[in-house]
């Protein structure tokens, strides 16, 4: 793709002092130095890359394939650097040549680097996160946006276009909130399963969305357009992490913060902000109270602590650090957090950032944080009201029990809905059916030997506690 000759004009422009070719050191410097303000730089990262490829052998950037994949002009030559270094990719580098596969509609390419994750054992460090995603067909109807462009696969037709159908407010609230300072094309795909949902940290705006959890219903659409907020705020702020955060150690401490943080984005969408305040701290005190892991494991932890209590609310947990972050520092000092990002061109890793930017490790502004949740009990604004209107066993054996509710609101087993045994240990339970939010429906759990439940439901602003007797 690349020959001798253009390496030869490059270097006789040299000789005339015209233009002087960087070596790799050089460029990866300058490359790293503009990405401080990745938005604003955004032409000249492009044209920089696109110049060194002109002057070089495509090995030149063997190692640091990840500046090629960050610019779609580039997509090409990021997935031929990356299978010449295939051996040695580290396996979140190989998740991104998955997915760019798929965005250039390359599926056989996909499928293959695919079966190469599952050999290196990725499914059993992230059970879940990629499954069906090969499997995506997209639709030929779109959602073309100035900035979104949306697609559905051809299985889910119906929930898709309905699912989409409200994106022009998602544009309206990024461009209001971001202005100029977001990717300039941004890709959901709408794909047909159930569980985590991945996207492209590298290429920065493109997510695959599992919605076969959602029904045709307007709380599920709502839902869904603050997820898709949720994500690009993902997108919105690894710009801005581009040379602070490649440090693979670093990434537990960053997702715990990341992901509180997209939920408050997110919460300020719907504009339930202080409804979901009292949800995030209510949802942590039964985390935090019930001792399932230590702060230090979810600091450091936070993959393996996530998909050990996958229904969980580990999110809603992180949201009510944010919020308590936000309390002590105040909006602007919270908002401003990842623009700030260049102001500190010192800074060399996450932690470093973090601790300089509000002034406490994260640790100790942790630790500060589940005292006052703890001592709350949650959140001392929550109303007390009727939410669960009828609860029972519908089948229960010497392995499981299963329930059945209905309830004034939609709920989410395990996130809304905690029960506990006589000896107040709180127990792992999922739902049965496979949608996410439901008013009529049912959860199940490991058969205990206990006389009674105790049942606590949390729904935004409200809280229902009661007993339920099991002989």
């Amino acid at each position: 793709m690349f020959t001798s000759t253009s390496t030869a004009r490059s270097s006789g422009s040299q000789e005339k002092g015209e233009n002087k070719i960087m070596d790799k050191k050089e460029f990866y410097n300058k490359f790293s130095l503009l990405s401080r303000n990745f938005y604003d730089n955004y032409n000249r990262l492009e044209n920089l890359t696109k110049q060194m490829l002109a002057e070089n052998e495509l090995d030149f950037f063997k190692g640091i394939e990840h500046i090629l994949g960050r610019f779609e002009s580039t997509l090409p030559e990021f997935c031929t650097a990356c299978e010449n270094n295939i051996e040695n990719l580290h396996q979140i580098l190989l998740v991104i040549l998955f997915l760019t596969y798929l965005h250039l509609n390359d599926n056989i390419s996909a499928k293959r680097i695919r079966k190469l994750l599952r050999k290196k054992g990725y499914d059993e460090d992230f059970p879940t996160l990629l499954e069906k995603v090969e499997d995506f067909k997209p639709n030929d109807d779109k959602y073309h946006g100035k900035i979104i462009t949306a697609q559905y696969d051809k299985r889910i037709e119906k929930l898709g276009k309905f699912l989409i159908s409200d994106f022009d407010k998602v544009e309206q609230f990024i461009k209001k909130k971001w202005g100029n300072q977001i990717p300039r094309n941004i890709y959901i795909n709408l794909v047909d399963s159930v569980g985590p949902s991945p996207f492209n940290s590298l290429l920065n705006c493109e997510a695959y969305f599992k919605v076969g959890h959602y029904k045709n219903a307007g709380f599920d659409r709502d839902t869904f357009t603050s997820y898709v907020v949720h994500e690009i705020m993902h997108f919105h702020e690894t710009s801005y992490l581009f040379r602070i955060f490649p440090k693979y150690n670093e990434r537990s401490s960053y997702k715990f913060f990341d992901e509180g943080y997209a939920e408050w984005i997110r919460a300020e969408y719907i504009n339930k902000k202080k409804e979901y305040r009292i949800y995030a701290d209510n949802c942590a005190y039964h985390m935090l109270k019930s001792n399932l892991f230590e702060l230090n494991d979810i600091k450091d932890k936070w993959f393996k602590v996530m998909f050990d209590y996958l229904n969980c609310p580990i999110y809603e947990t992180a949201t009510s650090f944010t919020f308590f972050l936000e309390d002590k520092y105040g909006y602007d000092k919270l908002d401003s957090f990842w623009k700030s990002i260049p102001k500190y061109p010192q800074v060399q890793s996450w932690s470093e950032y973090l601790k300089l930017y509000f002034g406490e490790d994260l640790i100790d502004l942790m630790t500060e944080w589940k005292e006052i949740i703890i001592n709350n009990k949650g959140s001392k604004k929550s109303i007390s009201k009727e939410i669960i209107t009828h609860f029972e066993i519908e089948h229960t054996d010497n392995e499981n029990m299963v329930f059945h509710y209905t309830s004034k609101y939609p709920l989410w087993a395990g996130h809304n809905i905690f029960i506990y045994n006589d000896e107040m240990k709180l127990q792992m339970i999922d739902k049965v059916e496979k949608y996410r939010f439901q008013k009529d429906g049912h959860l199940k759990m490991k058969s205990i030997p206990s006389g009674k439940l105790n049942i606590a439901v949390c729904f935004l602003q409200y809280n229902h506690n009661f007993e339920y007797l099991l002989s």
